[in-house]
């Protein structure tokens, strides 16, 4: 019997076409499996579209499923922060379409910079912390780019009440974390992050598919009704942690190694839960510039 981790190991040998031939026979094998059909029809056709080049199928998937429970959590622990802190001026990284950002922002912040790669998530974003009756005069600056580039052309006395950052900072790559916390650092004594608490895995070993197949059928099943989300979201996220040939979106780690990063960089941290959730559980990690 072929099984869908069976298909995620050609993936991860670089094996286009033997992937998409045990994905057909796993579909047959198991079709109670909707990862095992799923992966049959994304592998049979051409690759989709990078997935915030084109991001309906991200808007999507963030509007339906589990997330719309994790989302609302995400937000009512943001509010309480920003309630009791109250900052002036604020920094969002990978905003995304700013649903988060304007759902937490008080009438205390005077100016928000958003940074999000994504020129059309931008400017969703834009929009929605600027809609009527979230602003009040609030300055609103956008920055299409990463992140370390958007910190890389600062002036060095540009500084923040508080950086948050919700389900983003996974993007930026391993190698550029420990600069990029030590920039924010030297610009805000507040910094906080939600993102999943994912187990520590050795890249495409055994555990690493046995845990990705198990997820990301509990994942497919929430957006049966959501086609365009498994073929425009889903699973190009999950072949990119894989098909070395293919675009990675993610580089997912522990909470317990964002505190250690975050920690190092002269903060000082603790964390809570967020919500449970198919991919991981979420966690808040908010943390203090230590003096």
């Amino acid at each position: 019997m072929v099984t869908t981790i069976d298909v995620l190991e050609a993936l991860a040998a670089g094996d286009w076409d033997g992937a998409a031939e045990r994905a057909a026979v796993a579909g047959a094998d198991d079709p109670g499996s909707q990862l095992a059909l799923a992966l049959d029809r994304f592998l049979g056709d051409l690759p989709a579209p990078g997935v915030y080049e084109a991001p309906s199928a991200f808007e999507a998937f963030i509007s339906n499923g589990g997330n719309v429970v994790l989302y609302e959590r995400a937000i009512a622990a943001l509010a309480a922060l920003h309630a009791d802190e109250q900052p002036e001026t604020v920094l969002d990284i990978g905003c995304g379409d700013g649903r988060v950002t304007a759902a937490v922002l008080g009438p205390s912040t005077a100016r928000v910079d958003l940074v999000e790669p994504s020129a059309e998530l931008l400017v969703a974003a834009r929009a929605a912390v600027s809609a009527p009756g979230t602003v009040g005069g609030r300055e609103v600056v956008g920055h299409q780019a990463g992140v370390t580039e958007v910190l890389a052309g600062l002036d060095a006395d540009v500084r923040w009440d508080l950086v948050q950052s919700t389900f983003a900072l996974h993007a930026t790559h391993p190698d550029e974390r420990p600069a990029l916390f030590a920039a924010l650092a030297d610009r805000t004594d507040r910094l906080v992050v939600v993102d999943f608490d994912v187990p520590a895995f050795e890249d495409r070993s055994p555990e690493h598919l046995a845990y990705l197949a198990e997820r990301y059928e509990r994942g497919v099943r929430e957006y049966v009704d959501h086609p365009e989300v498994v073929t425009g979201f889903l699973l190009p996220v999950l072949v990119g942690q894989l098909d070395p040939s293919r675009p990675r979106y993610t580089f997912e780690q522990p909470t317990a190694a964002w505190a250690e990063l975050v920690e190092a960089a002269g903060f000082t941290v603790e964390v809570e839960p967020v919500s449970p959730y198919w991919w991981a559980d979420a966690t808040l990690l908010s943390a203090t510039r230590r003096a």
